[in-house]
């Protein structure tokens, strides 16, 4: 009863720090069956491969070689019913619509090897492959004004696939007869970026003093939609370190923190401006003129080279685990996020290609412009409780329950990346061992509060929209599937 009032405590402790919890901002949470199982409450726990995340000290627990694998399956499901205009007149977007992202299953595979070694004594070694963020968003959501163009813009209008997964060295070693575990993780960072947006440009005639020219941009005409897309890879390097102290015979605590990290991406970038179709005015001017080309619907192409960096932030993380009874264990965690590091995108573009004539001056500086996304986050916590009860010699029933606090503000939300309000996640999973082998299963559901972002700013000045006006919805479904063997 002492270890159990010690961990209420605890308990109450973490969850008046940490104002609430699970996977703010892209962070990707199909790691690991068990953990999942319970919630993410694993870090003062983290027994099986998945500690290389979690908690690598945890390493010093699993006193086998061991192999090990799962894959995530996970559909994420958000509604937006837009609410965008120009100037207070319609715009193109599918406003007062209601609108589903792209329906898409999708599937993570992870898994790592470790193994005792004598070295320093003995210390434990592995090698894992994990995705560590992920966000995969697609949305269509506008269509041409039919009086300004009528050509088609791609369905992947607000699109972000977006994984870094970590080629990560785990060495764990324990101390004080192993009533101290330490445990570090070097990684080798994979960012993989495919973003597209499409932007409303000011039409470059908007501001001429001559009347003839300044029709050109007469409403509905003022906007030029440019779609664009990008395409890219690149590499950086990452850490996390922690630890783990049995306080008792019963409670384990532990402590995580993973280190910021910057990867630089660079790769393809095409471009399409959507020019007006304005046949009765194009009349007035001759053919080969810069007007005629803003005038008589032409979709420009264009392609380039782009560079641009994303920085993952720090986070810390703490978790106590008690072993109530012989069959049941219980354990809660907590994380704060650092997600004010990660501003958003730069876009930097070089090696232009498709270029209209060198004299059509404004139509080159319509197209030759470098893109920023400025994303403005707050720091974040999540917590994080789950259980795990041994049916018998052979099975293992978990439950988990998280909540995450939103790191989002509203002054330069996107739906490529969807945070909405604060989140509520569910779990299960069951885990089942025959012999050398183990075989696990979890499920979690994630409950999105309704989010509206009721007005459009320009947050960083540059003339364009910076988030999306629209009351959102949100609802993610997950499996993971794991086995392992250990030898």
């Amino acid at each position: 009863m002492g270890a159990l009032r010690f961990f209420a405590f605890c308990l109450l402790l973490i969850v008046l720090i940490l104002p609430s919890a699970f996977g703010s901002g892209f962070m990707f949470d199909g790691l690991g069956v068990k953990a999942r199982g319970m919630g993410g409450a694993f870090r003062a726990l983290a027994d099986d491969w998945s500690a290389a995340y979690y908690n690598p000290a945890g390493y010093n627990l699993i006193q086998d070689n061991y192999i090990a694998g799962n894959v995530a399956v996970f559909h994420n499901r958000y509604t937006a019913i837009p609410d965008i205009t120009w100037n207070g007149y319609e715009s193109g977007f599918y406003n007062g619509v209601e609108v589903y992202n792209e329906h898409e299953v999708l599937n993570v595979p992870q898994g790592a090897i470790l193994t005792r070694l004598p070295i320093f004594g003995e210390t434990v070694m592995g090698f894992s492959i994990m995705q560590i963020f992920d966000q995969n968003q697609s949305w269509e959501l506008f269509a041409n004004i039919p009086v300004y163009n009528t050509s088609t813009i791609p369905s992947k209008q607000f699109y972000n696939n977006l994984d870094v997964v970590a080629f990560q060295v785990t060495a764990a070693k324990g101390f004080s007869e192993d009533k101290l575990s330490l445990g570090i993780g070097l990684s080798l960072l994979r960012g993989d970026l495919y973003y597209n947006s499409l932007i409303l440009r000011d039409n470059p005639y908007t501001d001429e003093t001559n009347p003839d020219l300044a029709s050109i941009a007469d409403r509905p005409y003022d906007k030029i939609p440019e779609w664009y897309s990008n395409d890219g890879m690149g590499w950086g390097f990452g850490y996390r370190a922690g630890m783990l102290y049995k306080l008792t015979d019963k409670i384990n605590v532990g402590v995580v923190f993973s280190g910021q990290t910057s990867i630089d991406i660079d790769g393809e970038s095409n471009f399409r401006y959507y020019l007006g179709d304005n046949p009765s005015l194009a009349e007035n001017f001759f053919d080969t003129t810069e007007e005629r080309y803003f005038l008589d619907g032409n979709v420009a192409e264009v392609s380039a080279d782009f560079e641009t960096s994303f920085d993952t932030p720090n986070s810390i993380a703490a978790g106590i685990a008690c072993m109530a009874t012989d069959r049941l264990t219980l354990a809660v965690d907590g994380e704060w996020v650092f997600w004010s590091q990660f501003e958003g995108f730069e876009f930097t573009y070089t090696n232009y290609e498709g270029f209209p004539s060198e004299s059509f001056g404004r139509a080159i500086s319509l197209m030759n412009t470098d893109i920023t996304v400025p994303v403005e986050w707050e720091d974040a916590g999540r917590i994080m409780a789950g259980a795990s009860y041994k049916l018998n010699n052979f099975a293992e029933l978990r439950g988990g329950f998280g909540v995450d606090q939103t790191a989002l503000t509203k002054e330069t939300f996107i739906p490529q990346f969807i945070d909405l309000n604060t989140k509520y996640s569910y779990s299960l999973g069951v885990g089942v061992e025959i012999g050398f082998w183990h075989l696990d299963i979890a499920t979690s559901y994630i409950h999105y509060k309704d989010l509206d972002v009721p007005n459009q700013t320009d947050f960083d000045g540059d003339g364009l929209m910076d988030n999306f006006s629209a009351y959102y919805e949100g609802d993610n479904y997950q499996t993971v599937l794991g086995i392992s063997y250990r030898f």
